[in-house]
């Protein structure tokens, strides 16, 4: 089954997409931290799963590997979405994909790290660390959209929280897109961005790929719009509005009729 799935914005949803330094007529004022305006679909996953982050983000020693077997740390594993892949590759479960803007309303914080008193004291900075960072985040009214299939059965919860701390409360409105018609096509470019990984993870094979989001992990967090050698276009209607959809799907069973 797929479903149009409308994300609300219901509390102060912070990413951290852009880094870059604050500097007002020449001096330095911290950092400004803005988020650019898609989702990338792993916080949506965690969210649906009700999982606010691996173990190894909790306890920090779970990160770390045997320095004597392995010598070092080791990368960052997605464990529980990579578990979610592995049962949508079956047919099982479900997916989601990364969410596109639909409506954006943001605003501005500043957060201090200082003490403020009737005047400020600065001394010698031991590490780099930022004493004031100014962010951009989205606001209450905000809507993304995105997609997901599933099998029949799944109901994803109403409501999911997401972003920095897990601040970002969302409503999540799930809607079936009725299947109308489907077949194989060449040259398909994705109806949305895509994640890089799980594209390929899935069996496709990539001729473009034009990216709008990159996470610091490398490999899971390339969110673009892709060119797909081949894949399924699925015509479908969502209440009265018609959906045309070219998308990695991760397994035929979640777009067949029955």
């Amino acid at each position: 089954m797929i479903y149009k799935v409308t994300l609300k914005v219901e509390g102060i949803l912070i990413f951290s997409s852009e880094v870059r330094p604050a500097i007002i007529q020449g001096d330095p004022l911290g950092s400004y931290i803005t988020p650019l305006p898609y989702i990338h679909n792993y916080p949506l996953i965690y969210g649906i799963i009700g999982k606010s982050s691996e173990a190894y983000f909790v306890i920090p020693s779970m990160h770390l590997a045997n320095y004597t077997e392995r010598g070092g740390e080791t990368e960052l594993n997605y464990t529980s979405v990579k578990a979610v892949i592995e049962e949508a590759k079956k047919g099982k479960g479900f997916y989601i994909y990364p969410a596109i803007p639909k409506k954006i309303i943001t605003s501005s914080f500043l957060m201090s790290s200082e003490s403020w008193t009737y005047w400020l004291l600065r001394g010698k900075t031991k590490n780099v660390f930022p004493r004031l960072t100014s962010y951009t985040a989205f606001m209450p009214e905000s809507e993304f959209v995105t997609y997901m299939v599933s099998k029949k059965g799944f109901i994803p919860p109403e409501w999911i929280r997401i972003g920095k701390k897990r601040w970002g409360i969302m409503r999540v409105e799930v809607e079936e897109v009725k299947l109308q018609k489907k077949e194989k096509k060449s040259d398909c470019l994705t109806s949305i961005p895509v994640n890089f990984k799980d594209t390929t993870e899935f069996g496709y094979e990539v001729k473009s790929f034009s990216k709008v989001l990159e996470t610091p992990s490398s490999e899971e967090g390339l969110i673009g719009w892709v060119t797909l050698e081949e894949c399924w276009n699925v015509v479908g209607k969502v209440n009265q509005e018609t959906v045309n959809l070219e998308l990695p799907f991760p397994n035929e069973s979640f777009i067949s009729e029955d």
